[in-house]
């Protein structure tokens, strides 16, 4: 699903991310895990291909990023990657149907179509009696199940048998819940997980790291533990 080879981010003279090479299989769950400025943020960026890198290889889904147009690009972003962020990004006075729907905006689909899109994914994630709830009347935990309706929305059809994004990149999914919210978003992607979608949730929480099936660790830009990769030398930090 993503293959990085040699991947390297410079702003000026600062090195975000380098010499990175990392392959997420199709289906994988996977955490990807370092302390703020670590890189990890660049990575999803990246890997999300809402960045180009400064040097390297970047595959995802099959399509070599380098050689896709822009408009080519933004069609890979918007048929296979779903995005979630520790921040919600709900708008106020808008209901959970319409939040979840705007992840549809760009798909060129009718306002009717994104909405029964919307009400599938919100009822996926456990919300089917909070459709028209706007943001002030839920929980944390609901907020952040509204934003992963909006990621997973998108994609194929279920009738193309994905429904979807093939590939879920989870920024600090937890990062403004409390436990029992987090760790009910955390089944959530698990299920979505067993549900045939790639995760990658991006976590400075090691132990919700080791509790995910692969690890993979970076330290001033650098990949330096892969769990899926026993050979890998790090400093254990």
């Amino acid at each position: 699903m993503v293959e990085l080879t040699g991947v390297s981010q410079r702003y000026g003279d600062v090195t975000a991310l380098s010499d990175a090479d990392l392959t997420i299989a199709r289906g994988e769950l996977i955490a990807i895990v370092g302390p703020s400025g670590s890189g990890k943020s660049t990575l999803l960026n990246i890997m999300g291909t809402l960045s180009r890198p400064s040097g390297g290889t970047v595959r995802v889904d099959g399509h070599d990023v380098a050689k896709l147009s822009d408009r080519e690009l933004s069609a890979l972003r918007a048929g296979t990657v779903g995005f979630v962020f520790q921040q919600f990004h709900l708008s106020p006075g808008v209901s959970a149907l319409d939040s979840a729907a705007d992840g549809l905006l760009y798909s060129g689909r009718p306002r009717a179509d994104r909405r029964r899109a919307a009400e599938v994914a919100l009822r996926r994630v456990g919300l089917g009696h909070r459709l028209f709830h706007e943001p002030h009347q839920l929980s944390g935990g609901e907020k952040q199940r509204v934003a992963i309706a909006r990621a997973v929305a998108g994609g194929p059809s279920p009738a193309s048998g994905q429904a979807g994004p093939r590939l879920l990149l989870a920024d600090e999914p937890t990062g403004a819940l409390d436990s029992r919210s987090g760790a009910a978003v955390l089944e959530l992607l698990h299920e979505l997980h067993r549900a045939g979608t790639t995760v990658a949730v991006i976590t400075h929480d090691r132990d919700i790291a080791a509790s995910l099936p692969r690890e993979v660790r970076l330290w001033d830009g650098r990949i330096e533990y892969d769990s899926a990769a026993p050979t890998t030398s790090g400093s254990g930090r």
